[in-house]
């Protein structure tokens, strides 16, 4: 290899290691400049939800999970839960959960009155297959849940059973991975928050 070749592989490694270094320091001031008003979308999307989820609260305080002796393998995927209260009285929980339906990371926010009826259900995030399981985000679809008060079965063809829901067609798998967070916050609050938490 002659000189005139080492210098010029020696001046394309030190042109890559200065776009490169450039390139660190623009996404780094990007990412300084984003952060806060992304977390504050955020915030402000979370806290839409527990709203749309459980009306009848006027104010929202988050409850300490790590405050509670609860079996945490067993109710991992409950991420947040937050008392709901309207003139000092508690009127229900919304709870926060990533749980799985077709696909990892459907994230849920669920309203459960104070005396135990689910209140709303809101999808705040997923990874469903579009035109099936991502019709969970339908609020029709999702309006069956209110007033529930007891453990969901999911049913393909309804037979009018007391909390039933039917399935989205196609998309069966989607369709229990929503009924199961919701018996699974509905089973959390009462064992840890008392009957209708």
């Amino acid at each position: 290899m002659n000189k005139a070749n080492n210098d010029s592989i020696a001046n394309l490694v030190l042109r890559l290691v200065i776009i490169t270094v450039c390139a660190g320091l623009i996404l780094g001031l990007v990412y300084a400049v984003t952060k806060e008003p992304i977390e504050q979308n955020n915030i402000q999307k979370a806290t839409e939800a527990r709203q749309a989820v459980l009306s009848a609260a006027q104010e929202f305080r988050q409850i300490a999970l790590d405050g509670i002796d609860y079996d945490h393998e067993k109710y991992a995927d409950i991420k947040e839960v937050y008392e709901g209260t309207a003139d000092g009285q508690t009127v229900g929980y919304t709870y926060s959960i990533v749980t799985r339906g077709y696909k990892a990371g459907l994230t849920l926010t669920i309203g459960i009155s104070s005396d135990g009826k689910v209140t709303g259900v809101e999808i705040t995030a997923h990874d469903e297959t579009p035109g099936l399981g991502a019709n969970a985000t339908d609020p029709e679809w999702l309006e069956q849940f209110k007033e529930t008060d007891g453990p969901l079965v999911v049913a393909k063809s309804p037979t009018g059973a007391a909390n039933e829901v039917q399935a989205l067609t196609g998309a069966t798998i989607t369709s229990k991975g929503v009924a199961n967070a919701v018996n699974l916050v509905r089973e959390f609050g009462e064992q840890y928050l008392g009957k209708g938490a």
